[in-house]
């Protein structure tokens, strides 16, 4: 498995201008890349604007969840009527044996086409 590092882009939800970022109740200051400008300490995870003091937006993470939301679109769920009380529900494309949730009975799934 593939562990992708995450990359961190702060931006100021107002637009500030001056890329400039402090760890929530502490005094270090970082660029809109996440590198320290003045000193290092520990890190905490909320930064804020300098300028305007609005919370900063991580815009690293967008990329992230938009792979996660596209692969949720690609792989609907299957829809299957339980074979012994005519139930609707769904699973995940890639289970193999799926147990109906009203009456408990479990039965293999056809390979999908």
């Amino acid at each position: 498995m593939m562990v992708r590092q995450s990359v961190m882009f702060l931006a100021c939800p107002n637009r500030c201008s001056t890329n400039r970022f402090e760890l929530w109740n502490s005094s270090v200051f970082v660029d809109s890349a996440g590198r320290y400008l003045d000193y290092k300490t520990i890190d905490a995870p909320l930064y804020r604007c300098t300028e305007c003091g609005s919370p900063a937006v991580d815009l690293g993470a967008v990329a992230d969840v938009m792979a996660e939301d596209r692969l949720a679109e690609e792989s609907p769920p299957r829809e299957f009527a339980c074979p012994s009380c005519e139930e609707l529900f769904s699973a995940p494309k890639e289970q193999l044996v799926v147990v109906c949730p009203a009456c408990g009975q479990t039965f293999p799934v056809p390979e999908a086409t």
